[in-house]
Order: C-alpha cells, then sequence, then structure tokens
C-alpha cells in the first residue's frame, strides 16, 4: 500500500465529511486507543484489512479508490 497515497485520500475524504481530527475518525472505528490509530495512519501497510474497511466506510471512500489504495 502507497502510504503518501492512503494519507492523502484519507485527508480529501476527510474534509468532504466535515472530520476534522484523527480522533473524530478514529470514533467511527474499533480502535480502542489514540495511539494505536494514529500509528496505522503513520504506517498503513501494518492496517489490518478490517480496521482498514472501517475507515474507508466511515469516510465513504468509493470502492475503486478503495482497490486503489490496496494495490
Amino acid at each position: 500500500m502507497n502510504a503518501d497515497l492512503f494519507r492523502a485520500t484519507v485527508r480529501k475524504y476527510m474534509e468532504l465529511r466535515h472530520i476534522r481530527t484523527l480522533e473524530q475518525l478514529r470514533a467511527h472505528t474499533t480502535v480502542g486507543s489514540s495511539t494505536t490509530f494514529r500509528k496505522y495512519y503513520k504506517e498503513p501497510e501494518r492496517i489490518p484489512i478490517g480496521i482498514f474497511l472501517q475507515i474507508m466506510k466511515a469516510l465513504n471512500v468509493p470502492n475503486e479508490e478503495r482497490e486503489a489504495l490496496i494495490r
């Protein structure tokens, strides 16, 4: 997974969905720790697929862009 593309996509959709902070985004997932969530954000290759899907669902990212991130 391209880390820069992941972060750019997340930031783009956070702005579109009026989610201002990573903490607000974390609240839409099952990740309990904000430290763990920030670690996943900085190193997206470590994100479990379930958490990745929760983030994408919370941001309502289209399937085409989700697939592009995984490749």
